[in-house]
């Protein structure tokens, strides 16, 4: 742009001086601005006007697709309990300062990382998530509508209990729900067959990773006394006891929760875990029953 301004003056400058003599020779002519020219620098000046603007447009364009590029989805926030004390306390730590966007997206990377680690894991699709402050609390921490269809995609919303910004520790606590509501939204279920138990205790597996930084801590050794009360592991209504054998699969067989959510998205059928483990379950467990205790410390 300087460039061309500084083109554009010097041609109405003249372009050569002829000295009469040497005391004319520092003489400083002045510039004749005919109509002509004024025409000229008018309409420059609309072409480089034109040019910043288009280049200010597409500089706005490229950075609000680079910003939605990162998200992968909408987000939207709600804030239904306002005049409450947990409401106030969303809008100031959450909704005001955007930390609630930033919490979706972290959560939410976490999940897709260990559950799609390739181009070869199809996920799901996830276009619009929304977060939404109850107005009264609720059975649970987080309560999760999925897979509505809506004006904008795929639509998700997480339901967050108010009673989950009257504890002590309620930064924790809604790290902890948010990473649960994530994990739920992007887990198949088996087109709606798989067992609620299985599903449950994977949304418990992934949630304690987490919060443990990524590292298979928290778990607890193996609830074994409540899988011998099912034949299946998975049908623990306790989602700790089903998440402390996921753990110990996960740790003989690497890759195992991400083959089994792939093996979700295609339904649900008796040998789904197993075939997703490469070997029964059931002996697995009996395998860990009678080995030593070394994974213990691990799970």
């Amino acid at each position: 742009m300087e460039v061309e301004n500084q083109h554009l003056l010097q041609s109405l400058l003249p372009s050569t001086a002829t000295p009469t003599n040497a005391a004319t020779e520092d003489i400083c002519l002045p510039i004749q601005f005919t109509s002509n020219s004024a025409k000229v620098y008018l309409s420059s000046s609309s072409g480089i006007i034109s040019r910043l603007v288009f280049i200010i447009s597409v500089g706005i364009v490229s950075i609000w697709a680079n910003h939605e590029a990162s998200k992968g989805f909408s987000i939207s926030i709600i804030n239904e309990a306002r005049e409450t004390s947990p409401g106030k306390r969303f809008d100031l730590f959450y909704a005001s300062n955007d930390e609630a966007s930033r919490l979706l997206l972290t959560t939410s990377k976490f999940v897709e990382d260990f559950l799609y680690p390739n181009g070869s894991f199809p996920k799901k699709k996830v276009n619009h998530v929304v977060l939404r402050l109850s107005s009264r609390n609720l059975s649970s921490s987080i309560v999760v509508d999925s897979g509505q269809e809506h004006d904008r995609g795929h639509q998700f919303v997480l339901h967050i209990s108010p009673s989950v910004l009257e504890e002590i520790n309620f930064s924790h606590a809604m790290f902890l729900a948010v990473q649960q509501g994530m994990a739920r939204i992007w887990l198949w279920d088996g087109q709606g067959n798989a067992p609620s138990t299985l599903i449950n205790g994977i949304v418990e597996y992934l949630s304690n990773i987490a919060v443990s930084s990524g590292g298979l801590l928290g778990f607890g050794s193996l609830d074994l006394e409540s899988m011998e009360k099912d034949s299946n592991c998975w049908k623990s209504k306790n989602p700790k006891a089903v998440a402390q054998f996921l753990n110990y699969c996960e740790l003989e067989k690497p890759g195992f929760i991400g083959r089994l959510n792939q093996a979700l998205g295609n339904g649900w059928h008796d040998r789904t875990v197993d075939d997703a483990l490469g070997m029964s379950a059931q002996h697995l467990r009996k395998v860990h029953h009678n080995s030593s205790p070394k994974y213990l410390s691990h799970i």
